[in-house]
């Protein structure tokens, strides 16, 4: 016989594991799978509990699948909201814990009248679990306490309801700790609260509070029904929040291939004129000089054509990097295009001190690029133009530094 009851839940997560697995065709990436595999696990819950009319025996398979399920899918969640990052040993310790939790929801449905031996095996193991979490060195000591604490407050709450032989409340510990570790995961994972993350968030937390809330209303309201399609509504809020998550990520990620080289990662034209309007706008307020230089590599059309395109695309993410190392955080370098690179120097309070830093950056683009065993000789011709010595638009300004680099250029030839 079966239960019709959670069929509308089914078909909609059934839309909604389609959804995320149509992202992950077009977008891979471990955290995503596992948020997949965390709503297959609950649309195999749901499924589950379709069957839940099963007589006898039956019925316990059910139930204990069931169960399991949605304890996959709360780990599932932890993970995908970033625990991967976690050291080797941590990752044991959460497993530990999961075969942990997992044995205690076997042990409520195979076989309740168990002697309670089994049950306080299993709150040992979860102890050990918590000590090590204390000790790990791998783990900030901010994670170790929050999680720690998390875990023995569960161990407790086990503890607890074994002794008074109610072990089916402790599912309800369990899904309450491990739905709150994901909402924390994902707090922690998204330092800009930007609205998919808050609502994905938000939607964990109350998820967490479903069980128990739900436990606490049938021991002390158990006359008072509350339609399974409300105790869910949590479930589609964490939804909706991964998805403009998700959505918001690849917008970002739009915007940064806009602005940013896709060889170097550096700033492309487009944003360098903006920070260069910007930073002449606040020379011009606060009386500074801002220093423009323009960087054209001398050797790289002969490196281009000598060993080929990705030995040249090598060379130019490694003066890349050789800049940015000389720089301060506060100016701008860009890739101009090709084999020019640009420099943006604001509140500069000597002319002298550009040129300092045009010199570093010659010597620093003379020493050769090693790749492997070929020795790639560069070297670089570098324009100079200074706000508001050498010009008073950003125009005049790029013109002159160019027309200063074509001039170094050719006196050195």
């Amino acid at each position: 016989m079966l239960n019709y009851a959670p069929l509308p839940d089914l078909l909609a997560l059934t839309i909604l594991v389609f959804v995320f697995w149509s992202i992950l065709r077009h977008r891979a990436g471990g955290k995503l799978q596992a948020w997949l595999l965390g709503w297959i696990f609950i649309l195999l819950h749901f499924a589950a509990e379709l069957l839940g009319g099963q007589p006898g025996s039956l019925q316990t398979f059910v139930q204990t699948i069931s169960a399991v399920l949605l304890e996959l899918a709360g780990a599932a969640f932890i993970y995908a909201a970033g625990a991967g990052y976690y050291s080797v040993r941590m990752r044991w310790v959460a497993a530990t814990g999961l075969v942990a939790t997992l044995l205690y929801i076997a042990f409520v449905f195979l076989n309740p009248s168990t002697t309670l031996w089994y049950y306080a095996a299993v709150t040992l193991l979860l102890a050990t679990v918590v000590a090590a979490m204390f000790h790990d060195p791998g783990c900030r000591i901010g994670e170790r306490k929050v999680y720690a604490l998390l875990m023995f407050f569960l161990v407790v709450l086990l503890a607890f309801v074994t002794y008074y032989r109610q072990q089916v409340y402790g599912l309800d510990c369990i899904y309450f700790v491990v739905y709150l570790m994901a909402g924390i995961e994902y707090w922690r994972k998204f330092p800009q609260r930007t609205t998919g993350s808050l609502t994905a968030v938000v939607g964990l937390l109350v998820w967490a509070l479903v069980f128990p809330v739900s436990a606490l209303l049938s021991i002390y309201r158990p006359g008072l029904h509350i339609q399974d399609s409300v105790w869910n509504i949590p479930k589609y809020i964490v939804a909706i929040g991964i998805l403009l998550t998700l959505l918001e990520e690849q917008i970002d990620h739009t915007h940064h291939l806009a602005l940013h080289d896709p060889l170097t990662g550096l700033p492309n034209r487009r944003l360098l004129q903006d920070r260069l309007t910007k930073a002449l706008e606040r020379a011009e307020r606060n009386g500074a000089r801002v220093a423009v230089l323009l960087i054209d590599l001398d050797h790289f059309k002969q490196i281009n054509d000598t060993y080929g395109h990705p030995v040249g695309d090598e060379v130019l993410r490694i003066v890349a990097t050789r800049l940015q190392m000389r720089i301060r955080k506060a100016d701008t370098i860009a890739r101009a295009g090709g084999d020019e690179f640009m420099v943006v120097v604001s509140d500069l309070l000597q002319p002298h001190g550009a040129q300092v830093l045009a010199a570093k950056l010659t010597a620093d683009l003379r020493e050769p690029i090693i790749l492997g065993t070929v020795r790639l000789p560069v070297g670089a011709s570098i324009g100079l133009g200074i706000y508001p010595d050498d010009a008073q638009t950003v125009e005049e300004l790029c013109a002159k530094a160019d027309s200063n680099m074509y001039e170094q250029k050719r006196h050195r030839k």
